[in-house]
């Protein structure tokens, strides 16, 4: 097993647990969130189109980002390297409670996941970067009989 698929492993279930921490502890990022949604339903006139168009284009997503999976080489690497990099948006957790002071939700799994994305993005980068290849010629000599 390749170190950056068991790293990946590892990102979701600290992905987990971190969604655990802040629904047991308060989920700020919902709000966020929210709002976010709410400024995006606010653009159609009907909410359930907007509800259905965002289904689809992020399933849309989901396959496109399967299929480069499966399909390897720099598809993979690119689809991988995007699903890894929130991850190190965490750091938002650490800053939050950095600017109060005080423990914040998420701060303490924001931690592992910081860590293991790094990890996981500098393991995908040494996977794909071409290796040196070194080619030898090979000369055959062909008994000549006269």
């Amino acid at each position: 097993m390749k170190t950056s698929t068991r790293l990946y492993g590892w990102l979701k279930v600290v992905t987990v647990l971190h969604i655990a921490e802040q629904l047991i502890f308060g989920m700020q990022d919902l709000h966020q969130l929210q709002r976010m949604r709410a400024v995006y339903e606010s653009c159609f006139s009907n909410k359930n189109m907007a509800l259905a168009l965002l289904v689809t284009v992020s399933a849309g997503l989901g396959i496109v980002a399967i299929c480069c999976i499966v399909k390897g080489g720099f598809a993979r690497f690119i689809t991988m390297f995007v699903l890894g990099l929130p991850t190190i948006g965490e750091v938002h957790h650490l800053l939050d409670t950095l600017r109060a002071g005080r423990y914040t939700p998420g701060s303490v799994t924001a931690i592992p996941s910081i860590l293991c994305g790094v990890l996981f993005l500098r393991a995908l980068v040494k996977e794909y970067r071409p290796s040196e290849v070194v080619r030898i010629r090979e000369t055959v000599q062909l008994p000549v009989t006269a």
